[in-house]
């Protein structure tokens, strides 16, 4: 399924708009958030910053602003779903919030969430905005609750996970969240008479879960790790359990870090070890559980492809980072 030539396949082909570089250091970019209007990217590295990059008045990208609260790596970043609230997770064990001031590319640090023992992965918000999902290397999950005052109550600390925990995510519609892990495992979790218990475990990964990622109405949930594989699953509302429609394997030489369901289009893009981008492509009809490869971009960075994700505004258009210290902007473009 691999165009090795021009990187194009079943008519597709991922065309580079932007390639936006750090300077030196050239430090590693472990991940990047859209914010949700679609024209604000906020990428996390190496250097412990976060950074702000949007585009100029000649339409190009430049880098807007460093934050700076943080000891050490930043790995994960999220927008807050009205786009006001910024959170980075990072291996200093605390959660950094920002505040973007109205209209403007300013930002006020309002808090740090300090609690986990070790390296905080990963950070998400659900979808009122409210919550907030931190998860660490000390196999633990803290459900936090933003206040009035952007203060933040730790409503829950989940200890399910029998190794460190990759990744968290928010269901898109309903108070469910999803977490991955080192356990080779991916676990629900939802409030039940105010204690956060475990829902649901799924099982099929052979290795450590990297990343996961929900559709639109959170009906199906995509995973990849370690093992080189991408797995989709289903919910089963009949039986009340998740179970798995379809695998893609070995399309990949290497782990696959990053994976992104696209809410616009029933696409999904992956980033792996390998330094490829790939796309992925929901079925129609009798087929809607089935999944084919639509292209793998080869050599989309100079070195690992940390992450990849859909602009939520533009449909074809996704950013990826990378080792090599670029952010890229691309544009899926169906040829003639």
């Amino acid at each position: 399924m691999t165009d090795t030539n021009n990187n194009s396949n079943n008519g597709y082909s991922l065309k580079l708009i932007s390639s936006m570089k750090k300077e030196a250091p050239f430090d590693k970019i472990w991940n990047l958030a859209w914010h949700p209007s679609g024209d604000i990217l906020a990428t996390c590295a190496n250097d412990k910053l976060i950074q702000i990059w949007t585009k100029d008045d000649k339409d190009n990208w430049v880098l807007a602003k460093s934050l700076e609260a943080h000891e050490k790596t930043v790995r994960r970043v999220a927008w807050s779903p009205c786009g006001r609230f910024l959170a980075g997770a990072s291996f200093d064990a605390s959660t950094s919030i920002w505040e973007k001031t109205k209209d403007q590319l300013d930002f006020n640090h309002v808090s740090s969430l300090e609690g986990h023992t070790y390296e905080v992965k990963s950070v998400a918000w659900d979808s009122s905005g409210t919550l907030l999902a931190t998860c660490s290397r000390d196999k633990s999950i803290w459900v936090w609750q933003m206040e009035e005052d952007n203060d933040f109550e730790c409503l829950s600390i989940n200890s399910g996970h029998g190794q460190d925990i990759k990744c968290v995510l928010w269901h898109p519609q309903e108070e469910l969240l999803a977490s991955s892990s080192y356990d080779d495992t991916i676990k629900f979790w939802k409030d039940i008479d105010g204690d956060w218990l475990c829902m649901y475990t799924l099982t099929g990964h052979e290795s450590s879960i990297w990343d996961i990622s929900f559709n639109k109405d959170g009906s199906k949930l995509v995973s990849c790790g370690e093992d080189k594989q991408v797995f989709f699953w289903k919910y089963d509302k009949e039986n009340d359990k998740w179970i798995n429609i379809f695998k893609i394997k070995e399309e990949n030489s290497r782990p696959i870090y990053s994976i992104d369901w696209s809410h616009l289009t029933n696409k999904i893009c992956s980033g792996s070890a390998d330094d490829s981008i790939v796309i992925y492509e929901e079925g129609t009809g009798d087929n809607k559980d089935q999944y084919k490869v639509l292209l793998k971009k080869e050599g989309a960075h100079d070195s690992d492809v940390n992450c990849t994700k859909w602009n939520p505004k533009h449909e074809n258009i996704l950013a990826s980072c990378g080792d090599d210290g670029t952010i890229k902007i691309w544009e899926l473009i169906k040829n003639n």
